[in-house]
Parts: C-alpha cells; sequence; structure tokens
C-alpha cells in the first residue's frame, strides 16, 4: 500500500487529510468502482457510537459511519452491491474496476473530513494504493474480507438504505423517507376507523406536524 505522499505531489504548504482527499478528487474527477474502493479504503472509519463516545454530533456519527451510515455503503455500492440477494463483483471483473461510480464519492468523503475536524477530532490519515485504485485482482481480494465482515451485514439487515449521499460538498446525509413509509402507513391503518367517527386524517396530520416541529 502507498502512503499518501507517494500518491498525491508535494508542495511547499502541509498536506493535511482533507487536502490530500482534494488532490485526489483532482486527479481522478470521474472515478471508476475501483477508484472508489480505494478512496473508501484509504482511512479507518470508526463505529457511530465511539465517534459519539468521543463527542462528535450524534446525527452526523450515524448518518456517515457504520453500522448503516452512507460511507459502508458507498463501499458496498463500489462492490456492485444495492440490495439484499446481490452478489459482489469479482476482483478479476476488469470490466466493472474501469466502469465509473454511479454515486457521489468525493463530495461525502469531504463533507466527513473536513467535519470531524470541525467538531474538534483529527481526521484520520489517509493511504492511497494506486494498485488497488488500478483495479489489481490481487488488491481488491485482499479489500474483499473486510467489506464482508464490516459493511455487509449492518446494511443488508436495514430495510433500506437508512440515509441518502449527499450530492454536495458540505451536506450532511439526510435520513431517507422511502424508510418510513411502511410505519407510516401501519399508523395510518391502526388509526383508520372502519366506518363513522372522528375524521382519521386529521389525527394523522396533527402527528407528523407534531413531530416535523421538535
Amino acid at each position: 500500500m502507498l502512503g499518501i505522499g507517494d500518491a498525491i505531489s508535494q508542495s511547499t504548504t502541509e498536506v493535511t487529510p482533507l487536502s490530500a482527499l482534494r488532490s485526489l478528487s483532482s486527479r481522478f474527477p470521474n472515478p471508476t468502482n475501483a477508484q472508489a474502493v480505494a478512496a473508501l479504503d484509504s482511512f479507518s472509519q470508526p463505529d457511530a457510537d465511539a465517534l459519539i463516545r468521543a463527542g462528535v454530533s450524534e446525527n452526523f456519527a450515524r448518518g456517515f459511519l457504520l453500522p448503516d451510515g452512507v460511507l459502508p455503503r458507498m463501499r458496498l455500492l463500489a462492490w456492485g452491491w444495492e440490495k439484499p440477494g446481490d452478489k459482489f463483483k469479482s476482483p478479476s471483473d476488469a470490466s466493472w474496476w474501469k466502469r465509473r461510480y454511479q454515486f457521489p464519492l468525493w463530495a461525502p468523503l469531504e463533507t466527513y473530513l473536513d467535519q470531524v475536524a470541525r467538531q474538534g477530532h483529527e481526521p484520520p490519515v489517509l493511504q492511497w494504493d494506486d494498485d488497488l485504485a488500478a483495479g489489481d485482482p490481487a488488491e481488491l481480494s485482499r479489500s474483499l474480507p473486510s467489506v464482508v465482515q464490516y459493511d455487509l451485514t449492518a446494511v443488508s439487515e436495514a430495510p433500506c438504505p437508512k440515509w441518502i449521499i449527499p450530492p454536495s460538498r458540505g451536506m450532511l446525509p439526510i435520513p431517507n423517507p422511502k424508510c418510513f413509509e411502511k410505519p407510516v402507513r401501519e399508523v395510518i391503518d391502526k388509526l383508520r376507523p372502519q366506518s363513522g367517527g372522528f375524521p382519521w386524517w386529521i389525527i394523522v396530520v396533527g402527528l407528523l406536524l407534531s413531530k416535523r416541529s421538535r
């Protein structure tokens, strides 16, 4: 694995994790699936509870990190996994690894590193692997076990992606409204009278408005 200094040209200014990532985004403006894996593998990602205990905002930590934040899901997507039942792409599937990554990559990663620093914590050091970014089958084979062990179980057990991957820099992950469709329907079905009585929709609207105002 190459250090970030081997992958990014040095300058007279200090190289921080965020500036290093920005250099990578300039180097690979339209990242492939292999480059997405390399980017997501380039720094350690603690689980949300660990970062919350360290004093980071709960919504920020849970939106980005394990068990079901956007970073583990982004890595699964780079491996070709979108929903339960899907299979990972083979490390030897050269056409997949050369294909452009179809989801936001650099913006959410920059936001994550920036927000970690803004909340008073040391951003993780980046370790970029050019062989992995090039889709080397051996490096991909070494990457796959950690994806299965750490990312897949929690994400696959969720009924739907809990967070939407933010497309713009500075934008935090937002809760996926589709995850609330089933619970809302269940509430409506419970509140809906079989015949006559007080209009059920007034109760539902009241509940939604009170929740929104919190």
